[in-house]
């Protein structure tokens, strides 16, 4: 099997440490709950760096078109951990 994927803990303290560079938000406050915009206070750039920082951080490449769809950490961590499933799928096939 190739490169392990972190399961889902590790994914949500990765996925609050991202935001938590991109925003400057209190970790405390970034919950699957909290809203990306409103609550952590991502702007339309910080969108694009989550895009990136999935890329460099998971290997995950975010479609554009998705990545705006998301309004809750949880919708990103929840499409994330999709993806991985996905991906560690297609390696064991």
């Amino acid at each position: 099997m190739g490169e392990s994927f972190p399961d889902k803990q590790e994914l949500q303290g990765r996925l609050i440490e991202i935001l938590h560079r991109i925003s400057g938000a209190d970790p405390a406050s970034i919950t699957p709950e909290a809203r990306l915009m409103e609550d952590v206070g991502i702007d339309s750039l910080g969108f694009y760096e989550i895009l990136i920082e999935a890329d460099t951080s998971f290997g995950i490449r975010i479609r554009e078109e998705e990545l705006l769809k998301f309004r809750t950490v949880g919708d990103v961590q929840n499409h994330l951990e999709q993806l991985s499933l996905q991906r560690s799928h297609a390696d064991q096939a």
